[in-house]
């Protein structure tokens, strides 16, 4: 089985968050203004105030500041109303009303403004990290390349060749380079004069696709040029037609598309396309789009060169599908064709001439053999004799449309038959063309080829269209996420029946043992089957994660989809799943969070399910759970958690984590534990300890997680402007490493700030189920990329820490203060021990709360790096210790 990369599953929710960002954008302003000017009402305030506080959170963890800050600001301005249940005043309602103004702007700016045209801006200390004069991944001013002296004009005999400049990062859309740009350093001659003499540059197999966009910055080309970033495409923005025309012209690409603003010049594009046909070593395609569809126009772009023409209005998704048929025709496997024919002589003609065409054949002279041989060879096309003996071809051909993999593969008669009533027999048997022997070989390659390339348009077309598996009932996970975040913009989501099922499978590390890779993934395939199978017509069932599925349920209650997964529970107890022979029987687990939650967010109401899923786990016999909010009893402390996140009321004080013996440059390097405090309602100081598993139960944890990262980002960026850098240890739940775009969101987060990664460490919990120590794993890898570190805390000498000192990609072991207050010598040793595989595989040893110098010196002898607690110095809301004295 592929492993299914979080990182993909993050991309996903991003895509579905913004697709439908615009709607939900235009409904609050709309809504919104409509209150702070014509009078509030408590109802539609408490509304408005719920779908600031979910856009804000998503749009900051999604990457987009600029909106997240303006909701921040709408949620602040909100927040007393709130909190004190009464109407805005007059004032509050004046700047409410400026602040979504605003926000409208910022959104229809965003809408209207193509990618290529932000970040012009650039920092001087960016330019100093920069290769060029430009900096990595931002975007160079359009023509820049202009202000550069013309090159020398060198004799032809002194022509060299032009090599495109490197690919520019998928996650960034660039202006093409200009010819002097891309130029060596060696004489070369201008760009008119060089064209007769110079070979085109030749696209590497596997490169990706070229793509020029001759751009109007519609909205529809700027979703299309997401789109085409998205899919992997090296996208190049051009907006005025003499750049288009010479950028064509050094470096020809795979696919040029002309928007309708410059459908005037697709001659003159035209002409630069032809000359650079002819040079290139693959295929160069052009898409126009045009306000107009008539007849005039369209010929007018087929001579010019157009391959394909679409009149808008137009979907971005048909586009796309039409700019993927014209990219990777020239890339796609070859045609597979299968020959039944009982001459093996004429078989074997007929397979000579298509194989010397770049086809695949496989002959096949026993009519019998067929049904056998046509699953492993999946054919595109059956060339089929009409007599054969044991079985006609149209009889050959009534049996394999039965089949539904094979309903629409094409059947091509080839055959002496001069009786045209038998072709038409034929075809009707369901054939699909009657070739006449004997037949050239260039008509034989003719007629295949053109069937089979309708064909595979038709093919592609109907799998862009339908997001649905045919065989198994699955759909596309990014087609079920925009469905979910659909249903989530609606103006009563939070009313509306349905909701999501969260399915994961127990034992999957046994079962891949036993299966192996790829029977694993056919046994899940099944198993996806069988849910589609079994639950409502209107459900949309996908794989998600390694080993899990998410159902989305549109139209049943949350009490008839728990009674659903209940009787899930029971089918699959007697089921078994054959896979290559083998039976299995397996156990799943079920979560399901309904809308009913009112979480607004699609990454949360996931989160939300594979909570109540998890609980399950490790609640014993029920294998089904219903998430809610759950207080643990005191929902006075829970309320007070809301109440904290809403007025920003938690703090963070800090504790110095100092070595215990010099470092070896004779530096001290500082380094602070940030520790989470909530002041109460009567007076005392909450501490992490009364936080944490409230928060974890009331579904609160993971804003607190990233509350708790965004302070201390704060902090480092505060720090490095005063030239004073300082490394802090964040404390977070295991919730982080369950959430696939965290990794992704504390990336935007850090490069915004421009904050080194090496300055944060990640502290977290030694995790107890295997679910979860496979995610810290990776989890760990994706923080480590952009140079974060990670801590497990809680460490006690035993085997659970020994296998994750072994296999987790960890930097530092934090032991549990438990083990420190014992002080026996049995513990003494197997600290001892501890701390030495720790440092077998290059970890260090952190020892909390440390009290006393007695405690201090043993931990020194055992070989513990670093201490921490109120002997070195007590918890303050600065950062003032001196490491330097410390040390030495």
């Amino acid at each position: 089985m592929h492993k299914q990369d979080d990182s993909q599953q993050s991309a996903e929710l991003r895509q579905a968050f913004l697709r439908h960002l615009p709607k939900r954008l235009d409904t609050l302003t709309r809504r919104g203004l409509r209150q702070a000017r014509d009078g509030w009402d408590i109802n539609s305030l408490s509304l408005i105030f719920r779908e600031v506080q979910t856009l804000a959170g998503a749009s900051g963890r999604y990457g987009l500041l600029d909106l997240a800050e303006k909701l921040f600001a709408i949620e602040s301005a909100l927040a007393d109303s709130i909190e004190q249940a009464r109407l805005p005043d007059e004032p509050t309602s004046a700047s409410v009303a400026t602040l979504l103004d605003d926000l409208r702007e910022i959104a229809t700016a965003r809408v209207a403004t193509p990618a290529a045209d932000t970040h012009l801006e650039v920092p001087p200390a960016d330019l100093e990290r920069s290769e060029n004069g430009y900096p990595l991944q931002l975007v160079p001013p359009a023509d820049y390349w202009k202000r550069f002296a013309p090159l020398p004009t060198a004799p032809a005999a002194n022509v060299v060749a032009l090599h495109a400049p490197p690919a520019a990062p998928a996650a960034a859309v660039t202006p093409a380079a200009s010819p002097a740009a891309a130029a060596t350093p060696a004489a070369v001659a201008t760009p008119a004069e060089a064209a007769p003499s110079r070979a085109a540059p030749a696209a590497t197999a596997g490169s990706p696709r070229k793509v020029y966009h001759l751009t109007d910055g519609s909205p529809l080309a700027c979703e299309i040029d997401q789109k085409l970033e998205l899919s992997g495409y090296e996208l190049s923005l051009l907006d005025h037609v003499a750049e288009a025309i010479e950028m064509i012209g050094m470096f020809p690409p795979h696919l040029v598309i002309v928007d309708a603003h410059f459908l005037g010049e697709l001659d003159r594009v035209g002409e630069a396309l032809k000359a650079a046909r002819g040079r290139a070593s693959h295929r160069v395609a052009m898409l126009a789009l045009s306000e107009q569809g008539d007849l005039e126009v369209r010929l007018r772009a087929m001579r010019a060169g157009a391959d394909a023409f679409i009149p808008l209005p137009a979907q971005a998704g048909d586009v796309m599908a039409r700019i993927a048929e014209l990219t990777e025709s020239d890339q796609t496997e070859p045609y597979r064709i299968m020959i039944v024919e009982d001459d093996r002589s004429q078989a074997m003609f007929a397979e000579s001439i298509l194989r010397k065409a770049g086809m695949q054949t496989t002959m096949v002279t026993d009519p019998l053999a067929v049904l056998n041989d046509i699953d492993a060879f999946n054919p595109d096309l059956i060339l089929m004799d009409l007599y054969m003996p044991g079985c006609s071809g149209m009889e050959l051909t009534a049996i394999i449309r039965e089949r539904e993999a094979f309903v629409s593969t094409p059947i091509v008669f080839l055959s002496g038959e001069s009786d045209t009533d038998k072709h038409f027999e034929a075809l009707n048997a369901g054939g699909d063309d009657f070739l006449s022997k004997p037949i050239r070989p260039k008509h034989l390659i003719s007629a295949v080829t053109n069937r089979l390339r309708r064909a595979r348009h038709i093919r592609r077309r109907a799998q862009n269209q339908n997001p649905r598996d045919a065989i198994t009932g699955m759909y596309e996970r990014a087609h079920v996420l925009d469905r979910l975040n659909a249903r989530l913009a609606a103006e009563d989501a939070a009313a509306q029946r349905g909701g999501l099922l969260y399915v994961d499978l127990d034992d999957a590390t046994e079962l891949r043992g036993q299966a192996g890779l790829i029977g694993f993934d056919k046994l899940l395939g099944q198993i996806g089957a069988f849910l589609a199978t079994h639950l409502e017509a209107g459900a949309l069932v996908t794989r998600f994660g390694d080993t899990g599925f998410i159902v989305l349920s549109p139209e049943r209650s949350a009490e008839e989809i728990e009674a659903a997964a209940r009787e899930l529970v029971e089918r699959v107890a007697h089921e078994r799943f054959d896979v290559d022979g083998q039976n299995y029987r397996v156990a799943l687990h079920y979560g399901i969070c309904p809308f009913s939650a009112d979480l607004g967010d699609a990454g949360a109401m996931l989160h939300a399910a594979e909570r109540a899923m998890n609980d399950t786990r490790r609640g014993g016999q029920d294998r089904v759970g219903m998430f809610a909010p759950r207080p643990s009893g005191d929902l006075a402390l829970v309320e007070n958690l809301r109440a904290a996140l809403r007025s920003n009321a938690f703090h963070l004080v800090f504790q110095p984590i100092a070595a215990l013996a010099s470092e070896d440059d004779g530096e001290s390097e500082e380094q602070f534990q940030a520790l989470l405090r909530l002041h109460g309602d009567d007076g005392k100081v909450l501490t992490a300890a009364h936080i944490v598993p409230a928060a974890e139960q009331a579904g609160l944890i993971d804003e607190i997680d990233r509350w708790v990262l965004s302070r201390c980002l704060m902090v480092l960026s505060d720090r490095a402007r005063q030239g004073r850098p300082v490394r802090l240890f964040a404390s977070q739940s295991l919730a982080a490493a369950r959430d696939p775009g965290r990794a992704a969101w504390l990336r935007q987060q850090l490069e915004t700030r421009h904050i080194a990664g090496s300055r944060l460490v990640l502290e977290m919990r030694l995790p107890e189920d295997p679910a979860d120590y496979a995610r810290v794993a990776t989890f760990a890898g994706a923080v480590h990329q952009i140079g974060v570190g990670l801590c497990l805390a809680g460490a006690l000498p035993g085997e659970a820490t020994q296998a994750a000192i072994e296999h987790l990609p960890v930097d530092f072991i934090k032991i549990a203060p438990d083990c420190i207050a014992d002080g026996g010598p049995r513990m003494r040793d197997e600290l001892r021990r501890l701390v030495r595989a720790a440092h077998d595989h290059g970890r260090r040893v952190i020892a909390p709360r440390i009290e006393d110098a007695q405690s201090a010196a043993t931990l020194w002898t055992i070989g513990v790096d670093f201490i921490q607690g109120n002997f070195v110095q007590h918890e303050a809301q600065n950062l003032d210790y001196d490491f330097r004295a410390a040390a030495g």
